[in-house]
């Protein structure tokens, strides 16, 4: 940014562009920049991890639930080479290998947690939906969820998971 001023602005080009192929839609989300990788989320909620340079796709995870809405983006935590973006996709939160969007087998269940769980309620029975990507303390993923003003609805408590094993 130091290079760029009053000067020069006008000058300035487009370096890249990066069409999801989701077709139309609104994207509400936040992409992160983490040593030289963009990871975002697309309008339907597929997770992608670009250079953030040349905006070059390196992976793309799609978890087979078609999302909607707003996703305002992930969440990244690392302990030495264990590096991981966390996504939620409706009701569930994924842990994926930052490197290759490779689902984290052994988080939670199946390589994610289903926010529905753990509420004292049915977790059939009521809709819960991560809009933010939570944020990290040490070793803890903490998130809340939007919920319905409508019964059945869970309580809207915030819960904090082990980052490594999904954990609540």
């Amino acid at each position: 940014l130091r290079q760029i001023n009053r000067d020069n602005v006008n000058r300035l080009t487009i370096a890249w562009t990066y069409d999801t192929a989701d077709g139309s839609g609104a994207s509400q989300t936040q992409p992160i920049v983490v040593n030289g990788l963009l990871y975002g989320a697309t309008p339907k909620h597929k997770i992608i991890a670009l250079n953030a340079a040349t905006g070059k796709l390196l992976w793309r995870f799609a978890s087979g639930l078609e999302g909607r809405g707003a996703n305002r983006g992930v969440t990244y935590w690392e302990m030495g080479n264990n590096k991981r973006i966390f996504a939620a996709v409706q009701a569930y939160v994924y842990a994926l290998d930052a490197n290759t969007g490779k689902v984290i087998q052994d988080f939670g269940t199946g390589g994610r947690i289903d926010l529905r769980e753990g509420l004292g309620r049915d977790s059939k029975n009521i809709a819960i939906t991560l809009t933010t990507p939570g944020v990290i303390y040490k070793d803890m993923l903490i998130v809340g969820g939007r919920t319905p003003e409508a019964l059945p609805a869970p309580p809207g408590d915030i819960r904090a998971y082990d980052t490594r094993t999904g954990k609540l």
